[in-house]
């Protein structure tokens, strides 16, 4: 297959991507309005739909024997997701969403930062594997990603309790059919992101670009297309709580992905494999998260220029987090 017609199936998985996340993230809605889950809930629910193409794509860059790859993947995936929620956040500034979003955001954001902090201790640690192959880092990601979302949906169920909302957006279907629309269009995301990742590494390869940069910033933006499509439905419907918490859900998930990933790595330790960008990629997702916490924890109403800066911040960032692992490559 040659650069041209690779480029193209390319880019076609990627507007593939974008139409099946426009129904997964309806189709969510409809779920979240017939059960009457909160929108943490339904949150994290849509987040490990969406990243179904991050989980195909690390799998993937396993069976082709590049660690490193589904390292910066899964990371780079994270970093793309925070700048189009900034991004999002100044296309829709003048409803400032940020500061209409429940508590379920705001613990998102803590798992998100105790999450990203263990991997950076991964990256930089030299720790032997506890469980076999499987890294001490891979143990503790898997206990405080179930711990924090059980912890969070506890938290939350309370604001669920006070609500009484009646079926109005999508009476004319049935549970039955929401559901296996979910299912289906989710089961779509993970066969395009399983192309996307062929495809990349295929362009990686005939382009000479290092794999940590493809995976960090080609592959990571192209799989990360259903959470920012996803959450643009969310806030189209005005549901501004759960487009955030599903983005922020989707990243946590990621992160725990990577112990799924050292599992089905049987050679060694899957960190011990990931280059110093990575670090790069990391640090910058924990600045960022940050910035996001402020932007959501700010009270008052600002003026649109100023409530703007956060996003404006962020967007600062994260080109100079890519050209600093662009000359690492």
């Amino acid at each position: 297959m040659n650069l041209i017609l690779t480029i193209l199936l390319f880019i076609l998985a990627a507007i593939a991507t974008y139409f099946v996340a426009t129904r997964l993230a309806m189709y969510g809605d409809a779920i979240s309005e017939k059960t009457k889950t909160s929108s943490a809930f339904m949150g994290i629910i849509i987040g490990a739909a969406i990243s179904l193409p991050e989980l195909t794509s690390s799998v993937t860059a396993i069976a082709i024997d590049s660690p490193d790859l589904a390292i910066g993947n899964l990371l780079g995936s994270n970093l793309f997701n925070l700048l189009a929620l900034a991004v999002l956040d100044m296309v829709y500034r003048r409803e400032q969403i940020m500061g209409q979003t429940d508590l379920g955001s705001k613990l998102y954001i803590y798992l998100v930062i105790v999450m990203t902090l263990i991997v950076v201790a991964g990256l930089s640690l030299t720790l032997p594997a506890s469980i076999f192959h499987i890294g001490y880092s891979s143990v503790i990601l898997v206990l405080v990603y179930f711990v924090g979302v059980k912890w969070i949906n506890r938290q939350t169920e309370e604001q669920v309790k006070r609500k009484s909302r009646k079926n109005e957006k999508y009476g004319e279907f049935s549970y039955r059919r929401v559901l296996t629309m979910f299912i289906l269009s989710a089961v779509g995301i993970m066969i395009v992101g399983t192309v996307l990742t062929l495809t990349a590494d295929r362009i990686a390869e005939s382009t000479g670009l290092g794999a940590s940069f493809v995976g960090s910033f080609l592959v990571g933006a192209s799989t990360s297309l259903p959470d920012a499509v996803s959450v643009a439905t969310a806030l189209k419907l005005r549901n501004y709580s759960m487009g955030v918490s599903s983005l922020l859900g989707s990243n946590a998930f990621n992160i725990m992905l990577l112990s799924f990933t050292d599992a089905i790595y049987f050679k060694t330790n899957i960190f011990q494999h990931a280059s110093p960008s990575n670090i790069i990629t990391t640090v910058s997702s924990i600045i960022v998260v940050l910035v996001i916490l402020y932007s959501i924890t700010r009270k008052n109403k600002r003026s649109t220029l100023f409530y703007m800066l956060p996003s404006i911040l962020i967007v600062i960032i994260y080109f100079i987090a890519t050209f600093t692992v662009y000359t690492m490559k």
